[in-house]
Formats: C-alpha cells, sequence, structure tokens
C-alpha cells in the first residue's frame, strides 16, 4: 500500500499540468469551439423518446479535436500497468470513430460495437454484415462485441423465438466467443436470464418513467443477481434492493447450476477454458468460408492451427456443404450433425 501512495502521488505531483491540460481538450473535443447550438433534427427512423433525440448533434458530438486527445488520453493511460481501453461510441457515424480511436498503437486498445445489441434478430446476414468491418487490415484496431448490456433487453429474450432459452444461451455464447475480437459477456448470461418484466410501481429508469408505455425502459436487464434460491431476494441481499428480483431469475440462480453438467453456467465455464486454451481462437484470423444467407461457418487460424465454427441459428435444418471436411468436435450445442447430412435447428458447433 506504502509503495501504490508513492506512486500515485508522484504522478500527481509530476503529471499534474498534463491532466490538467487532458480535461481541457477533453472539453473541447465534445464541444464546437464556437459553442454554436445543434440544430433540431426534424428526421427520424423511430418516434423519438428523449430530449437528446430532437438534436442533430453536429456541434456536440465527432468534433475534430477528438482523435488528438485520444492520443493524449492513452498516452497517459499507457503509462500504467495493467491497463486496457475500451472506447464506447453512439453517434451517426460509429464505425467511422471507433476505427479512428483504435487505429495504429497510440490510440485505445479496442472499441465496443453495438451493432448487435439493436438487432432484431441474430442471423448468418447479421453477424457477417457485421464482422466484415473488421477484416484484421494493418494497423487496424481491435473489435469488441456484445450480445446483451444494461441498456438493451436481454439477448435470449430478444432472439430465441421458440427455442429453449438454455439451449439458446448456449448457441449465441458460442458464436460470441468464436468472434475475432473481445467478448463481453453482459451478467445474468451465463445464467441464461431472461428479460425481467417490471411494473410501473418499480421502475428505476427515468427515460422508462417519463416515456410510459411507449417504452419499457432498461430496468428489465438491471435487475440484481441471482446468487441463490434461499431467500426473498435470491441471495443478493438481506434488504430489499432497487429493483425486484424476476422469481423466474431465482430458478437460475448461480448455486442451482454451479457444478450441474448441463446447466448453462457449466457450459459457459467449459466455452471460456476453450478459448483461453485455442490460439485462433484467442486472438487468430477470422474468415468466413460459406457464403449462405442462413448458415454461417467460421474459420479461426493462428499458425498451423484452425479453428472451426459452424452454426445453425435458424429454426429449420440445413443441409451440410458439400465438401465441407468435419473436424474432430470439442464443443457442441443441440444437435449439430445428424448422419453428417444436416445441421439441425439451433445448433452448432466448434471443432480442430
Amino acid at each position: 500500500m506504502q509503495d501504490q501512495n508513492i506512486v500515485v502521488e508522484r504522478h500527481r505531483k509530476g503529471e499534474a499540468l498534463w491532466v490538467r491540460r487532458l480535461r481541457t481538450r477533453a472539453g473541447l473535443a465534445r464541444h464546437d469551439l464556437k459553442l454554436r447550438n445543434n440544430p433540431p433534427q426534424t428526421k427520424f427512423k423511430r418516434p423519438p423518446t428523449r430530449p437528446h433525440d430532437f438534436q442533430s448533434h453536429i456541434y456536440s458530438m465527432s468534433q475534430p479535436e477528438l482523435v488528438p486527445f485520444v492520443e493524449e488520453l492513452a498516452h497517459l493511460i499507457n503509462s500504467y500497468p495493467n491497463r486496457f481501453t475500451v472506447a464506447e461510441v453512439g453517434g451517426p457515424f460509429p464505425l467511422e470513430e471507433m476505427k479512428a480511436f483504435t487505429h495504429g498503437s497510440k490510440r485505445l486498445n479496442s472499441a465496443y460495437n453495438f451493432d448487435f445489441l439493436y438487432a432484431d434478430a441474430l442471423n448468418a446476414d447479421t453477424i457477417r454484415n457485421t464482422v466484415k468491418d473488421w477484416p484484421g487490415e494493418p494497423r487496424e484496431g481491435w473489435p469488441s462485441w456484445a450480445f446483451s448490456n444494461h441498456d438493451a433487453p436481454r439477448a435470449v429474450s430478444r432472439w430465441r423465438n421458440t427455442c429453449d432459452p438454455d439451449q439458446y444461451a448456449k448457441l449465441i455464447a458460442m458464436v460470441l466467443l468464436s468472434l475475432r475480437g473481445n467478448a463481453f459477456i453482459y451478467q445474468g448470461e451465463e445464467l441464461a436470464l431472461p428479460q425481467s418484466e417490471i411494473s410501473f410501481e418499480d421502475l428505476q429508469d427515468p427515460e422508462a418513467i417519463a416515456n410510459w408505455p411507449e417504452t419499457l425502459g432498461r430496468d428489465g436487464a438491471r435487475t440484481p443477481m441471482p446468487w441463490s434460491k434461499g431467500n426473498d431476494y435470491a441471495g443478493f441481499g438481506t434488504a430489499k434492493p432497487w429493483l425486484p428480483v424476476d422469481p423466474a431469475h431465482a430458478r437460475r440462480a448461480v448455486d442451482l447450476q454451479d457444478g450441474q453438467d448441463s446447466s448453462t453456467l457449466e457450459f459457459y465455464k467449459t466455452l471460456i477454458a476453450l478459448r483461453r486454451d485455442s490460439a485462433p481462437l484467442r486472438a487468430g484470423d477470422m474468415d468466413i468460408i460459406y457464403d449462405d444467407q442462413e448458415l454461417l461457418i467460421l474459420r479461426r487460424h493462428e499458425g498451423a492451427q484452425i479453428v472451426l465454427a459452424l452454426f445453425n441459428l435458424t429454426d429449420k435444418p440445413l443441409p451440410v456443404p458439400d465438401g465441407l471436411n468435419i473436424p474432430s468436435i470439442a464443443l457442441s450445442v443441440g444437435h449439430p450433425l445428424r448422419v453428417q447430412d444436416y445441421i439441425a435447428p439451433y445448433s452448432g458447433f466448434i471443432g480442430e
């Protein structure tokens, strides 16, 4: 603790002026130098629900000073050990800014992608169209992917249709951890938690309260983590939490899944260990080797090591491509191969 205090004090004394300069640049990066007002927004993809949506943010976002500020910020952060930086980029042109903020070695390490969070469905085309923007070109940044977070309804509820929730949670976990880039796993995904139903009286999200019932808000994905089925709050604590615990979540609590071979939690542990021990899955290149509208086949490779990941995200069987060399399967979900001629609905595998 004493050594840490010395390091912090040394940085405070030696870099105080520079930190103040970075803070000033941060202000310039976020706002127009002339402090002009944004014009009103008149074209909408969907009916707006927030005051923010009624502005065209040409003066409050994406200013030219932003990239130089990112470089200065990264330079300071990189002076500390064991650090990793992620850009969270919104606005009308997120891809261009994600690329800019992570380009080369002097900026941020990765960029958080929102494409899947607001996708109406998860299918092979959606995945292909998203990952093609990060092909691994020289000096390209490292992408990050997420299927759920605190601002989007849980993926199992958004996408699974008629599929069993546990099977679907395992399937999309395999997809997420097969992609080239970082996988962000939102709390509860490893338990196959569905979106919670929150009554108006229990809402905490100001946006949901103000726009009720036009939007259901974000609280349904923000409920307490269910650790055990032993008390009224699923082991989260002994006092009433800020949001109620969904009974469906309590039935999927950690202690009920831990150590159970068929549980979603144990599947996640196995999947994460598989990725950790596989150089192609961790950091290898990625090719999409079968451009079919519905079947997704990813090839990850690092040197001479090759991993094949195949997924049927639909509710119908799909034929195995002619000439496909089926690898030794390391992990699977559903019934990926039936008599070597088709891929069962909502099934997939990772093989070496």
